[in-house]
């Protein structure tokens, strides 16, 4: 008895210096503390291997006493190596950033990586999978096979060799049957949508919404029968979600209601002038409630009810869903002209910067862009030059394509004019160009050395910190940043010279994230790597 108590004592002891040296340090484990019930633990002279040999003893003197069937107790399978190892400077990186750097500084090193080619190390594997969720198509690039590994490695894994989910989506948690589903979607479109509908009435009201929104991955024209028998469903949730997906669908049933109800809202007649030439005028036919247009996601919503906008609103959501088409009776130029000298102008363009967002055409864009300048340049009779327009005039540059943008805000960067940019800036897309992030930093140099009350404008509206996640990340952005901080004068405001100073920190930090997978980007590359 006394053996026994004394084998406990030791043990009891050993695990505690063993815990001692995990917190404090392997280096400063108590003396003495390599003594264990099973003999040495020989790790020459490391005193971190010593430790982890120390606890991987008591763990399996642990499971020596668990009760667990020898069968039970095999080795991981071998971790097949997905790819190389990113450079010792990256990973570093990547500790750091895992440490607290910012979510999208991770999602940003996690594109490199796959850019790359390479792979998280193996050490920093169990801190991104903390990050599976919020980053999962980002994390799963560089370390999915890794993490699917450790899964079954800890008894909590799937079968598929490469981390994704049981092909089977009518099992799991509504998490795990969306994710099989999805993944099912992508390999098949037709059998996943054929599988759905089998089975669909017997799902309950949630699932079903959530399997009817998966179907937006592989979107196309062969899914709207059965998205509009969901238009009918019982769950409002279903019924909303197939309102949202048809209108993607412009040769939908849907749609087809859609370009009727815009074509008998909207009409242009035209009458010949005394001396000569055509006038043409925008006829607008406010829209009636109706149980047809409810059913199909139009119905007014409580605030245009007491604001007495109800029928404008609907002219404005019917625009919004129905297909750019539906107006090729006449070009989109003529349309926007008469539109903005309507007095329905507002939920007229509301309705097509929605349908032309949707479709990505890029003719209705270029018009309305063009025109919506035009106007504000003053060429256009009868219209003044507001701020309502100016924010308009941004909103339709920013449908443009990526290229067509920059170039129209290059232009007003030449201008000179702050009150012109700034709203441009304020919407374009997230990554620029090499070219556009130069002209950029230019303008934002003049800016910050020119009169205190366009720099007061310009801090206010936060555009320098949105220029740093969507400026080009190279060694001359970071320079021009720093040097631009350099020049401020003193009376700049704190606020204008904490963003300079948050922008050069971080464009300093961007290009020093790709330095460290290799050798720098080309002027070619996007700003994301």
């Amino acid at each position: 008895m006394g053996v026994a108590d004394t084998g406990a004592d030791t043990i009891g002891d050993t695990w505690e210096t063993a815990l001692a040296a995990a917190l404090l340090g392997a280096d400063r484990a108590p003396a003495g503390a390599a003594a264990t019930p099973w003999g040495e633990v020989d790790s020459g002279a490391d005193p971190g291997g010593a430790l982890l040999g120390r606890l991987a003893g008591h763990g399996v003197h642990h499971l020596a006493g668990s009760g667990f069937a020898a069968e039970v107790l095999v080795p991981a399978e071998p971790r097949a190596a997905a790819g190389p190892e990113c450079p010792p400077a990256a990973a570093a990186r990547l500790a750091l950033l895992l440490a607290g750097g910012g979510r999208d500084r991770l999602r940003e090193w996690c594109d490199l990586a796959a850019t790359a080619g390479t792979r998280a190390p193996p050490w920093l594997l169990p801190a991104l999978a903390g990050h599976r969720s919020d980053l999962a198509g980002a994390v799963g690039r560089i370390a999915g096979a890794e993490l699917a590994w450790l899964d079954r490695a800890c008894g909590d894994g799937t079968d598929e060799a490469d981390g994704a989910p049981s092909a089977d989506w009518l099992e799991g948690t509504p998490a795990e049957r969306r994710a099989a589903f999805a993944d099912f979607r992508m390999r098949d479109p037709e059998a996943a949508r054929a599988a759905l509908e089998a089975g669909f009435r017997a799902e309950k009201a949630e699932m079903r919404q959530t399997l009817v929104a998966t179907l937006e991955v592989g979107l196309s024209e062969a899914d709207a029968p059965f998205l509009e028998t969901c238009l009918d469903d019982r769950s409002s949730g279903v019924r909303a979600t197939a309102q949202r997906l048809l209108p993607s669908l412009t040769r939908s049933l849907l749609a087809s209601r859609m370009a009727v109800r815009a074509t008998a809202a909207l009409a242009v007649t035209a009458k010949t002038k005394l001396l000569g030439g055509t006038a043409h005028t925008l006829v607008v036919t406010l829209p009636e409630e109706s149980p047809t247009l409810a059913r199909d996601g139009v119905e007014p919503r409580p605030y245009a009810r007491q604001g007495g906008g109800t029928r404008a609103l609907l002219l404005q959501e019917i625009l919004a869903a129905a297909p750019l088409h539906a107006l090729g009776e006449h070009p989109p130029r003529l349309w926007i002209e008469l539109a903005l000298r309507s007095e329905w102008a507002d939920p007229v363009f509301e309705g097509l910067f929605a349908a032309i967002r949707r479709e990505r055409d890029a003719d209705w864009a270029r018009a309305l862009a063009e025109v919506l300048g035009e106007a504000h340049a003053g060429r256009l009779s009868g219209i003044r030059r507001t701020n309502p327009l100016r924010e308009k005039w941004a909103r339709a540059a920013a449908l443009l394509p990526a290229p067509d943008w920059e170039r129209l805000v290059e232009e007003a960067f030449r201008g000179g004019e702050a009150e012109i940019v700034l709203p441009h800036l304020s919407h374009g897309p997230a990554a620029f160009s090499a070219r556009f992030t130069a002209a950029h930093l230019d303008w934002l140099a003049a800016v910050t050395r020119g009169p205190r009350a366009d720099r007061d404008a310009l801090a206010k509206t936060w555009l320098i910190d949105r220029l740093a996640d969507r400026a080009f990340p190279g060694e001359d952005e970071a320079a021009s940043a720093a040097a631009i901080l350099a020049r401020l004068p003193e009376d700049a405001d704190e606020r204008l010279r904490g963003q300079v100073a948050r922008l050069a920190e971080t464009l300093e930090l961007r290009a020093a994230m790709r330095r460290e997978f290799g050798p720098p980007i080309t002027a070619g590359e996007s700003a994301r790597g």
